[in-house]
């Protein structure tokens, strides 16, 4: 097995368990409140890198284009807005069904890596990319009680969006880092995020407020759950830059369509032994639904490894 296939795959598990940490402060603790405190706190998080990064690269550090920098500045203003929209869908639906939505990204990412990067995919990982697609499609139609047919158009459009910047954002990175070198453009990258913390905690005075409310009362808990969350997300963020160098942008990002297996094990696991942490629909339906439309996924993420 390729070794960008090894360093890919460590994303979408961290990632998995990101997903649920943000699920349960969401539920538990923020409420309406959550999504700009939290889009504050992540971005304010990047922090923790740059020492580490300045500490080992200083002499790279500011030898980069002004291109390259403007790009990677928009590069971070990306990561954040995919980060709003992923946190507006986690309030609307179970991290079951939003995170297997995010296998749009592949897809997008297929056009803009052909768009600025020049790459390109075979007939046969086109296809596999249209049954993940379709996959997602399954997903995002539930049968309520009555057995009626519902899509879940909100959350669909919100992940959308995300899947949308999280692609741009990714293909734009590999673009800057072939050229410059992978850990500058992680620096500034980050430097960007950070900034971008810091205009929405002085300029959004909703955000403000939720930043700062999210701390009372339950304020050393959700500060803990914060940082192991931030942490993991940075952690599979490296593993996923990285993979992008060693291969298309597409197909390091149709692996992360193991994400929603991770997740899907991880919610059932959790209402059935931590129903306080987390609870979803876990009836044979709603187990069926959501098995089908991931294992659709898997395959087709499958056929998309095995013919590249």
């Amino acid at each position: 097995m390729s070794d960008w296939f090894l360093i890919a795959l460590v994303a979408p598990l961290l990632w998995s368990v990101v997903n649920h940490i943000d699920k349960y402060m969401l539920s538990k603790y923020l409420g309406d409140r959550g999504v700009g405190a939290l889009l504050i706190f992540s971005a304010l998080s990047s922090i923790l890198v740059l020492p580490f990064i300045i500490y080992f690269f200083h002499s790279e550090i500011f030898s980069i284009t002004k291109t390259d920098l403007l790009t990677l500045i928009f590069v971070g203003l990306l990561s954040a807005g995919a980060f709003y929209f992923y946190l507006e869908g986690m309030q609307e639906e179970e991290a079951s069904i939003v995170v297997p939505l995010f296998q749009m990204v592949p897809v997008f990412g297929y056009v803009l890596g052909y768009a600025i990067l020049g790459e390109s995919l075979s007939t046969s990982q086109i296809l596999a990319s249209l049954l993940v697609l379709f996959g997602i499609v399954v997903l995002a139609i539930e049968i309520d009680v009555d057995n009626k047919v519902v899509l879940k158009k909100r959350v669909l459009v919100l992940i959308t969006f995300s899947s949308f910047l999280f692609a741009l954002h990714d293909t734009l990175f590999k673009k800057v880092a072939i050229s410059e070198s992978f850990w500058v453009s992680v620096f500034w990258q980050y430097v960007s995020l950070v900034l971008c913390g810091v205009a929405l905690l002085f300029f959004v005075k909703k955000f403000r407020r939720d930043f700062f409310s999210m701390f009372k009362g339950v304020g050393t808990k959700i500060l803990s759950l914060n940082i192991a969350s931030e942490l993991l997300y940075i952690a599979g963020n490296l593993a996923n830059n990285f993979a992008t160098l060693l291969a298309p942008v597409a197909l390091v990002l149709v692996v992360s369509s193991y994400q929603p297996l991770f997740v899907f094990i991880g919610g059932i696991c959790l209402t059935i032994f931590f129903p306080h942490i987390s609870m979803e629909k876990i009836s044979r339906k709603h187990v069926i639904h959501k098995f089908s439309s991931i294992l659709i996924i898997i395959i087709g993420s499958y056929l998309l490894y095995t013919s590249s």
